[in-house]
């Protein structure tokens, strides 16, 4: 669909939306209804966890409060089934179920359902998410491949994080911490509500720390730092019709660690803006989504000097309809418009434009059993301005392209008792080439690499098993999921392939498909809560990778040697306890070795580098001063000055005071 599709499309649906009535789904309400947090992400009505189709968990606010942390990362690490590598202060990559790299482009990430994930490398910078930890409601977990409910490159799993709804809830808060490694963070909440109609929130936060020392990069960027701002408005047409309107901005200056194995400086300035209107007709919920993310990249640098920038436009029409009391059934259209230009680095303007279109239907076959089935259809078009851009004894690999790919999820729930829940489920999902794979032109001295329209896609097949068990006598609750994974080719980035020498005495990489592979584990973990004040958490994930890639490519590209490159075994062990106004919380997680890897210069590619097996422990004590200030001591990796989590710089322990107020 060419832009003036778009438009077309938008006015239709504007204006059906426009003498429709509707409501967004009340969080609080359905929490209290079930008696524990809710999404409905997944098929849009609200589901306890254990009863979505999907391996899902939710951290709440309460949990994010009590971990003491300052970012996201630092709160996944210590989820079942999560890998978490941290490069530096405020980079780091975050991987489900294996197959983490230093750019990791496996894992969708959203805030409100909005895409955070950068679609010009394929990674996510998480510490310029621009969200306050004070305004997040809930962060959900869904493991595995799940294009067909939330879109392309679910293929490892989605990080959804949800923030609280500026028309229902008033959050105002001032959160100021600092401490070792001259590490200052800050983040204030607003909300504003001058009627039952009108409701707006206003965050930013902003952070800086000396970076930590040993491997150091001749462009390093010694003190890292990161602003971000956010402004969102809801307001209730009528009692049935809402409309929100937001905007964002972000900024960091900092080190990073792309598939190129070595460390970049990164400068990174990012906008967005966003509606949504929300109405319930008498043919069902209704919603359109427009949003555009904008993004200026530059990595200026002595080693490698990248500069771009890329936009992305999302229009997103859906209806939700209830048949009868026993079926549910949402429909769905997408267009997204994508736009990476750089006169240096693509020869002018590469975009793509994909239509996709999804449909999802929920069963409730019995009061004990239901089903759940979900399709989407991808159709996306590639086309560059300068397609005679050539490589030396090569050729052109860009040219227009055209692909169409269908991804779907299914699966059955049974529930034969008030305490037990069986999950079925089967998925295939697609993760997309980045822009820099199909279209990146880099020439520099002794370097080129380049990307190719001739990539493939990569399709992930996921099959898993998952059971729940609800054991009131300990306050605890059981869950248990195995899954088996099939991917049928991987993607190397222009940065990530094997190294070869032109006759002209270049090194030359080019983006490529490489053969796929196989996985196997689960996760298996209990935790729970009392009136006494206790909480408690234990749990042990497998994640287990066979490359098909011959081992002398494995050697020579260590970057897509995802067999080594996993951790197998995890351990995750919590415990927490509330007295009067304090409060007490460690988390400890061990890990089993992996191997990262580094671009050594003396050999002119990528080495393996082995990363032991580590544990690292974090703990937090908070005391409530009176009803709205909180005091707090946190430390992070509390059992060790430094320990490696990559190829990188090893993480040193960080301690922080801090003083939150609400009001």
């Amino acid at each position: 669909m060419k832009p003036l599709g778009f438009y077309v499309l938008a006015a239709s649906m504007l204006a059906i939306a426009a003498t429709a009535q509707a409501q967004t789904v009340d969080y609080t309400a359905s929490e209290q209804m079930f008696g524990e947090p809710v999404t409905v992400s997944a098929t849009g009505k609200p589901q306890r966890a254990s009863e979505a189709p999907a391996s899902i968990d939710i951290i709440t606010a309460d949990d994010i409060r009590r971990s003491g942390a300052t970012d996201i990362p630092s709160i996944l690490r210590f989820v079942p089934g999560i890998d978490v590598r941290r490069y530096g202060q405020f980079d780091s990559a975050v991987g489900i179920r294996g197959y983490n790299t230093a750019l990791n482009p496996r894992v969708l990430v959203l805030v409100d359902g909005r895409q955070v994930y950068q679609d010009d490398y394929g990674y996510t910078l998480w510490s310029q998410i621009p969200v306050t930890l004070g305004e997040i409601r809930q962060i959900e977990i869904i493991r595995g491949p799940n294009a067909a409910l939330y879109g392309f490159n679910a293929v490892s799993g989605v990080i959804n994080i949800v923030t609280f709804d500026p028309l229902r809830d008033k959050k105002n808060s001032v959160d100021l911490r600092g401490g070792t490694q001259a590490q200052v963070y800050g983040e204030a909440v607003a909300t504003l509500q001058p009627s039952d109609r009108l409701g707006m929130r206003f965050s930013a936060k902003g952070t800086r720390a000396d970076e930590y020392s040993g491997y150091r990069a001749r462009d390093t960027v010694d003190h890292p730092d990161v602003e971000t701002g956010a402004a969102d408005m809801r307001y209730r047409i009528n009692d049935k019709v809402e409309l929100d309107l937001s905007a964002t901005v972000g900024a960091i200056d900092t080190d990073f660690y792309p598939d190129l194995g070595s460390y970049l400086p990164l400068d990174v300035v990012s906008n967005s803006l966003r509606g949504l209107l929300s109405a319930d007709t008498d043919f069902g919920l209704m919603q359109l989504d427009l949003y555009r993310n904008g993004m200026d990249f530059r990595s200026s640098g002595s080693k490698i000097d990248l500069a771009w920038q890329q936009d992305v436009t999302v229009l997103k029409a859906s209806d939700l309809v209830r048949l009868g009391s026993d079926h549910t059934v949402r429909i769905g259209a997408e267009y997204r418009h994508n736009s990476i230009s750089s006169d240096d680095y693509f020869g002018g303007e590469m975009h793509s434009d994909l239509l996709a279109g999804s449909a999802m239907w929920n069963w409730q076959i019995l009061p004990s059993l239901s089903l759940t089935n979900a399709v989407r259809l991808d159709g996306m078009r590639i086309e560059r301005d300068d397609s005679d851009l050539v490589i030396p004894h090569i050729g052109s690999p860009f040219g227009d392209r055209d692909l169409l790919e269908p991804s779907f999820n299914s699966a059955l729930l049974y529930s034969p008792t008030d305490y037990d829940t069986f999950r079925l489920t089967a998925a295939r999902a697609l993760q997309l080439p980045s822009l820099i794979s199909f279209g990146l032109f880099y020439s520099k001295g002794p370097f080129l690499g380049a990307g190719s329209t001739d990539l493939d896609p990569s399709a992930v097949t996921n099959y898993e098993v998952g059971y729940s068990r609800k054991l009131p006598v300990l306050d605890s609750q059981l869950n248990v999921s195995v899954f088996i994974q099939d991917t049928d080719k991987t993607i190397g980035s222009p940065f990530a392939s094997p190294f070869t020498f032109t006759p002209e005495g270049q090194i030359l990489t080019l983006a490529r498909n490489f053969a796929g592979s196989s996985a196997y584990g689960g996760e298996i973990g209990i935790e729970g809560q009392n009136a006494a004040g206790w909480r408690w958490n234990l749990s042990y994930s497998l994640a287990e990778i066979d490359d098909r890639s011959p081992a002398a490519i494995l050697f020579d590209s260590p970057s897509i040697n995802y067999a080594e490159q996993n951790p197998v075994h995890s351990i995750i062990a919590g415990l927490g306890f509330t007295w009067q106004k304090l409060e007490l919380d460690t988390q400890a997680r061990w890990q089993s070795r992996f191997e990262d890897f580094r671009f050594d210069d003396t050999v002119a590619a990528n080495i393996a580098v082995d990363v032991p097996d580590y544990v690292t422990v974090n703990a937090r004590a908070g005391y409530k001063l009176n009803d709205n200030a909180t005091v707090s001591l946190t430390a992070e990796q509390l059992n060790a000055a430094d320990i490696r989590t990559s190829a990188g710089r090893r993480n040193e322990r960080r301690l922080l005071a801090g003083l939150k107020v609400e009001f």
